[in-house]
């Protein structure tokens, strides 16, 4: 099965993106401003959300039918929950031209990837661009949501090699740093750099909740904050998030509950030496990462 070439970056064809809510409509955004002579259609069920991408100007077209959303694309980006891929692949199938390629904004791969290869065949490559918030839908959206993010793309033995190159390049044109993995690591790796985070926020929480008097978590400053942010994120994504990734995220989990006893058994036995040792690991990896530097640092909460 062919593929069509690489597309100059100011351009990309006919691109299909289906689901217009944060990360559909950040890739909207983006493309409008980083190849403007991309044609855009969307696909959505919701009518009203699909009229607001086109009065806003980030659709040429729209549409409720997947199939008719797919006609001439060059390239289609499911941005929908993981869980209902499989259904809006399948409808979307008869529309499909043999050059059209297939990719994904999924945060979990390999599930995804089994149920979607054989129906999309060597033209589909996963991909999963590190980037998003808490908040939802397309009032969220940003055009530079993008840009200096990690995107992980998983292509299979199946993958077409040209399919492959042309979605790196796709996320590269975005803004995206791609790296290239297999489903299942990619599952293992997100598991403990996405997953297990959005976990931990809303179980911290929930302690905080179960364990401290009505109104208290109202006295929490900048650091209880940033470590309960994405535990604002949708109940119901992240629900279908973590069980799609089951076996790693509750294995991280455990991994995590053996690090929190064994931080616990230093501070109770009031063992500092320890405990020191276990926090300056921590930091010292923690500052190599190339993340922005806060604006302060709170050391009282």
């Amino acid at each position: 099965m062919s593929a069509p070439a690489v597309k100059e970056s100011r351009g990309v064809g006919r691109v299909a993106i289906f689901g217009p809510g944060i990360i559909g409509g950040s890739i909207a955004m983006a493309l409008r401003s980083r190849s403007p002579s991309t044609m855009i259609s969307a696909w959505a069920r919701n009518e009203e959300e699909l009229k607001e991408l086109y009065r806003r100007g980030l659709a040429d077209a729209i549409f409720t039918n997947p199939a008719d959303a797919v006609e001439n694309a060059d390239l289609v980006v499911l941005c929908t929950p993981v869980g209902s891929m499989e259904e809006v692949a399948r409808g979307m199938a008869s529309g499909l031209a043999s050059t059209t390629l297939i990719t994904d904004a999924g945060s979990v791969k390999a599930c995804v990837v089994d149920q979607l290869t054989p129906i999309l065949g060597g033209n589909y490559v996963g991909g999963h661009p590190m980037a998003g918030s808490e908040r939802s839908g397309l009032r969220a959206a940003r055009g530079d949501l993008f840009a200096g993010a990690p995107c992980l793309i998983t292509p299979t033995p199946e993958s077409n090699t040209s399919a492959i190159a042309i979605v790196k390049r796709f996320w590269e044109i975005l803004g995206c740093m791609v790296t290239i993995m297999s489903p299942v690591e990619h599952d293992r790796v997100v598991a403990r750099l996405s997953h297990l985070p959005h976990a931990l926020a809303y179980a911290l929480m929930n302690l905080v909740i179960d364990t401290l008097p009505e109104g208290t978590e109202h006295l929490a400053g900048g650091s209880f904050r940033d470590a309960t942010r994405v535990a604002a994120s949708s109940p119901e994504l992240w629900t279908g998030i973590l069980t799609s990734n089951a076996p790693e995220v509750a294995a991280a989990l455990r991994e995590m509950s053996k690090l929190l006893k064994s931080m616990a058994a230093a501070i109770g036995d009031e063992n500092p030496d320890t405990l020191l040792d276990f926090l300056k690991r921590a930091k010292h990896h923690r500052d190599s990462l190339p993340f922005p530097a806060p604006p302060s640092v709170e050391s009282t909460s």
